[in-house]
């Protein structure tokens, strides 16, 4: 009888453990990124990211990665008579990098007007953002076509979608999301911002990094244009004569077997 009674004690008691842990592992707020570092080797085609939280019942998710925010440089090409030339140079800035934007359920749903335009998750409060430095006119539609480029490009995306809500409990719900960085994603710390959105407001907000980092090949060519530019302009010289010669020799002894 006194076994019983002390088998049905530690019973309880591991029950009423496990039940312990499983509240605290439940945490509204908490997320998590995997990978939290991604490698750029020199076969780097993209990696696959995973995020994973918790959230109050009801919440509504908005996932944010940004890249960081430099200036892009691009030629700004006019009309001259029948052909286009090259006008000048134009140079963007004031806006990330790489922009991907996810959620739960489409943006203007999860969020008010105002909050759209603070966190700029719609191209509109993107443009007002953008700052133009350029020479001479045609500053109309430069925006846009930044956008446009941007989007083809495949580094600016906005997807109405994409987070998962899980099944609802009594102490919340969890979410996931599944992406793909893009394969002219550069390295550099990504920001990851997680919006819990409930009446159209955030009521929570996570931020984590995501590094992405150059290993191998590319880092060691890096290093050497940062460090040593001298030797990194001579050995780009050197190899572009060396590729140029190559393909010269296949191209003879192709042509000589062919007459």
């Amino acid at each position: 009888m006194r076994h019983r009674r002390l088998a049905v004690f530690v019973l309880q008691l591991l029950v009423t453990s496990w039940c312990v842990q499983a509240a605290a592992g439940f945490e509204p707020g908490r997320v998590t990124v995997t990978p939290s570092t991604v490698e750029l080797g020199t076969f780097y085609g993209g990696a696959k990211v995973h995020v994973a939280g918790n959230t109050l019942a009801g919440s509504k998710v908005v996932v944010v990665v940004r890249g960081p925010s430099t200036a892009e440089v691009f030629n700004n090409l006019g009309r001259v008579g029948p052909i286009w030339v090259n006008t000048g140079k134009v140079t963007i800035s004031g806006v990330p990098s790489l922009l991907l934007i996810f959620s739960s359920e489409p943006i203007k749903a999860c969020l008010n007007s105002a909050a759209i335009d603070h966190y700029q998750l719609e191209l509109e409060s993107l443009r007002r953002h953008i700052q133009i430095e350029m020479k001479g006119p045609g500053r109309n539609g430069i925006a846009d076509d930044f956008l446009a480029f941007k989007a083809h490009q495949g580094t600016y995306r906005i997807s109405s979608g994409g987070v998962q809500m899980g099944v609802t409990a009594e102490e919340g719900v969890s979410y996931s999301l599944d992406f793909d960085m893009p394969k002219t994603a550069g390295p550099g710390k990504y920001e990851i911002d997680v919006l819990e959105c409930s009446d159209g407001a955030v009521v929570n907000n996570a931020d984590l990094d995501l590094a992405m980092e150059e290993v191998g090949f590319p880092a060691v060519i890096a290093r050497m244009a940062r460090e040593r530019a001298p030797l990194y302009g001579v050995m780009s010289v050197i190899m572009a004569m060396v590729v140029g010669f190559g393909i010269d020799f296949v191209a003879a002894r192709i042509f000589r077997r062919t007459l």
